[in-house]
């Protein structure tokens, strides 16, 4: 790995905070949307949510999200940067996701989240972002977002 500073290191933090504040806020699509490459590849797949391949995918899903919900919570704790080459990295944190459906139904989870990101002029972009689980995901996720 090489040597990463710590101004990349708190840009890598801050983009995984943005992430979490643009889902949150369940109200800017686009800026949720603009935070991954056109061709990026979101797993969801362990905590029983669906494989999404480039920007159409993600922006459907998130969108289907945005309705489901009436608010969200993400806190992030543990971030570490697993592997930096200047204008790539790989990071993952633990993280908290609580969230409040429409429908009355609540759910919270415990998960990792694993992004690798590439530099841009504009800053850093997500190419692939994976969830996998840290403790039983809860049926509500399902209930909530599994038919999307």
């Amino acid at each position: 790995m090489a040597q990463i500073t710590i101004e990349e290191r708190i840009a890598l933090q801050d983009f995984m905070t943005d992430y979490c504040y643009a889902v949150d806020n369940l109200t800017d699509l686009d800026a949720l949307v603009n935070l991954f490459t056109e061709d990026a590849v979101l797993d969801f797949s362990d905590i029983g949510l669906p494989l999404m391949s480039g920007r159409a995918d993600v922006e459907s899903f998130f969108r289907n999200v945005f309705a489901d919900m009436t608010h969200h919570q993400h806190y992030i704790g543990n971030f570490r940067v697993e592997a930096f080459s200047g204008d790539s990295a790989a990071m993952v944190a633990y993280v908290q996701g609580l969230g409040r459906a429409k429908d009355g139904n609540k759910v919270h989870v415990h998960v990792r989240y694993h992004m690798d990101c590439v530099k841009r002029d504009a800053g850093w972009k997500c190419r692939r972002f994976q969830i996998t689980g840290a403790m039983p995901m809860p049926d509500s996720l399902e209930e909530i977002h599994g038919e999307h």
